[in-house]
């Protein structure tokens, strides 16, 4: 994947005997790339990070395939834990359960229609 390094440049800040156009060549001439002129004359420009010789040692493929196995796990549990919602309203004769999110259960809403006071339900 590559890395990018980004940068901007305000072109109506440029020495008075420079042209916008020089600004953007010496900036090309280090590598940066022209992304976009904003109409308020401001350059953006990018360039691709070279790796160090310390970012560019292999990993083993297992090392790499467990830190990913790890990763999806952690990423998957944290997200059924957001998913689950703890009951707010039990029926206890049938043990039906509502959380409170959503269209309230047609079973407490049959009791709410009956009169009944919905909070004798609350877990």
């Amino acid at each position: 994947m590559k890395r990018w390094d980004y940068k901007k440049i305000p072109l109506n800040e440029a020495p008075r005997k420079q042209d916008d156009v020089d600004v953007l060549w010496d900036a090309g001439e280090e590598g940066w790339e022209l992304v976009q002129i904003l109409p308020n004359g401001i350059a953006y420009l990018k360039r691709e990070v070279v790796p160090s010789v310390a970012d560019s040692l292999e990993v083993s493929t297992e090392e790499f395939e467990d830190n990913v196995d790890e990763e999806t796990e952690s990423v998957a549990d944290s997200r059924e834990a957001a998913r689950q919602v703890k009951p707010k309203y039990r029926d206890p004769a049938t043990g039906e359960t509502w959380s409170g999110r959503g269209r309230m259960a047609s079973w407490l809403k049959r009791k709410s229609d009956a009169g009944e006071d919905i909070d004798d339900y609350l877990v």
